[in-house]
Formats: C-alpha cells, sequence, structure tokens
C-alpha cells in the first residue's frame, strides 16, 4: 500500500514534468524569435520607417507622468486630445502653451518654447543608431 505523502511526491513530479514539457518549447521558441528580430536587418528597418512616419504638431495643453519615479513615461498632450510621449529631458523643460511639430519622414522634433528658445530632439536616435550598425555589420560580412 502507497502512503498519501509518497503518493504526492508521485504527483508532483509527474506535474512538474508535464510542465517542463509545456514551456520549455514555448521558451525555445521566444528566445529564437527574439534573436531573430535582433538580428533582422529588414525587421530593423521597417521599426526605423514606422518610427520616421511618427507626425504630430499643435499646442501643448497638458503635461502628464505615468508614476512619481525616474523611470516613469513622460507625456505631452497636444491641443487637448492627441497624447505624445517624450523623453524626460525635454518633459522638464518645455510648459504648457509651448509648440511643438514633427514632420512625417524626419526624425527631429522641434518644441518652440514662449520664451523664444527652440528645441531640438532627436526623436529616433537609438532606433536608427541600432539600424544602421547592423546595415553596416551585415555590409561587411
Amino acid at each position: 500500500m502507497i502512503k498519501p505523502e509518497q503518493e504526492l511526491e508521485k504527483q508532483e513530479s509527474e506535474v512538474r514534468k508535464n510542465l517542463a514539457y509545456v514551456f520549455i518549447p514555448i521558451a525555445i521558441v521566444l528566445v529564437t524569435i527574439s534573436i531573430y528580430q535582433s538580428n533582422s536587418l529588414d525587421y530593423k528597418r521597417e521599426k526605423y520607417l514606422e518610427s520616421q512616419k511618427t507626425e504630430f504638431n499643435g499646442k501643448i495643453t497638458d503635461k502628464k507622468e505615468d508614476g512619481d519615479y525616474a523611470r516613469a513615461s513622460r507625456f505631452m498632450i497636444l491641443n487637448g486630445s492627441y497624447e505624445v510621449r517624450i523623453p524626460n529631458k525635454i518633459y522638464y523643460q518645455i510648459n504648457v502653451g509651448d509648440s511643438v511639430y514633427k514632420e512625417n519622414g524626419k526624425d527631429s522634433a522641434f518644441y518652440y518654447l514662449k520664451n523664444g528658445e527652440i528645441l531640438i530632439d532627436d526623436c529616433n536616435k537609438y532606433i536608427r543608431e541600432d539600424y544602421l550598425k547592423l546595415k553596416n555589420k551585415k555590409a561587411k560580412n
């Protein structure tokens, strides 16, 4: 006769084995997709071109942040409805009433402050650098 503790240990062992059969292939597929995306020139080009297509312009009517910690996302609200994520350095320099403009196909956004100053932010810097680095690496091979 099998004791209840032995029965539970046997069932627990069987459950762990079955979970491993399910989660190991999922993990392998996710790692494979991640490696493909990080080394795929087409994927990086598509992401870069997609980020270039972003365009916005208008007057800043509000500013908002998702939390009160350093890495929280910061947003500006344009014309009362359109929300755009912006870097922290820009968030703290702009105010309600300032204007902003980013053209389709360009990498830079222009912030026209009420005091006459113009801030230029390279919105696609990291995506572009990542894409160009991979492109140059592939060209050398």
